[in-house]
């Protein structure tokens, strides 16, 4: 089977990654800031985490839903100061996320909007630290969404994962790039490549406002509290959790082949079972994938797509 171009990670940059550093803008993900004196009660009401895990040291991941349990867009929030937060979004929904933010803003002091002249800058391998002092940053924690500001500039790291380290640098596109060396630089699709072969799953790409977060592994991403009280959307969501009504997650998988088409179904014997939504290319060829598929298909075999065997390696988790 001759499949279509997907994302692929070059060996020169797999060496790299276990050897030095390299860097790139994410183009899929905008900045927001949030601030005012109700930012922390208003968030409280609208996220599907617990704000109060928020700290200068460690940002939270979480969803905003629509009063029906859709989501509007998963998010990442930093405590860029006491009053004051960036909010870290998919593109395609950030202006639908600030839209829905307004809409239930009335009545409390806060002001919500996108930052069109910041970015985020990935920096991930062996040495990704070295990275980071570039920007007179320090490296945060170990655990994921530990952060770090500089004290003089707007700028924040918040670690993404540790084996290879990486890290997302928040702050003016203009100042990100003068800080990324032309021999460490690479493009959006080798990102890709990389958060694909990883299994890190992304609102607009391997799920939508057609998937429950839940079942798209909010838990496992540490992106929902259970037990902090009211928000929007939160009936639906606390009813599916303790109900068992969570039926699907995100899968990280192996295929022998590169697929035809994306998404495309996944089969075990004649029954369309599942799906794929995203597949990269590593740089020895092998072909990776995140997939929605029932929970419990993750101890069977026999799965396919187009008569091309899959493997599940595991959950997608933080």
């Amino acid at each position: 089977m001759h499949g279509m171009h997907l994302p692929e990670l070059s060996p020169t940059t797999a060496e790299k990654l276990m050897t030095s550093y390299v860097m790139g803008i994410r183009r899929g993900w905008r900045v927001l800031k949030l601030g005012g004196p109700d930012m922390t009660s208003f968030l409280q009401g609208q996220i599907t985490q617990d704000v109060r895990l928020l700290t200068p040291d460690r940002a939270i991941h979480a969803c905003v839903l629509t009063p029906q349990g859709k989501a509007v867009s998963e998010i990442h929030v930093l405590m860029a100061g006491e009053r004051e937060s960036f909010m870290l979004s998919p593109a395609c929904a950030a202006e639908a996320l600030v839209s829905r933010l307004r809409q239930f803003a009335l009545g409390h002091q806060v002001r919500i909007g996108i930052l069109p002249e910041f970015a985020i800058c990935s920096i991930q391998g062996a040495h990704a630290a070295e990275g980071l002092a570039s920007f007179g940053l320090e490296q945060p924690a170990s655990q994921w969404l530990s952060t770090t500001f500089h004290p003089g500039h707007a700028l924040a790291a918040m670690t993404m994962q540790t084996d290879p380290p990486a890290f997302w640098i928040v702050g003016p596109e203009d100042e990100l790039k003068a800080h990324i060396p032309a021999t460490h630089s690479v493009d959006e699709e080798e990102l890709e490549a990389m958060r694909i072969i990883r299994g890190l799953p992304v609102f607009g790409k391997e799920w939508d406002a057609s998937v429950h977060p839940l079942n798209a592994n909010l838990i496992e991403l540490q992106g929902v509290s259970f037990d902090k009280g009211c928000y929007v959307g939160q009936e639906v969501t606390s009813r599916m959790h303790w109900r068992g009504a969570i039926r699907k997650k995100l899968y990280r998988v192996r295929l022998a082949d590169a697929p035809m088409t994306l998404p495309c179904p996944i089969h075990r014997a004649t029954q369309a079972i599942g799906e794929l939504r995203s597949a990269a290319r590593d740089h020895e060829g092998n072909i990776h994938g995140i997939a929605l598929l029932p929970i419990a298909s993750a101890e069977q075999e026999g799965l396919d797509i187009n008569g091309v065997p899959l493997t599940i390696i595991g959950p997608c988790h933080a």
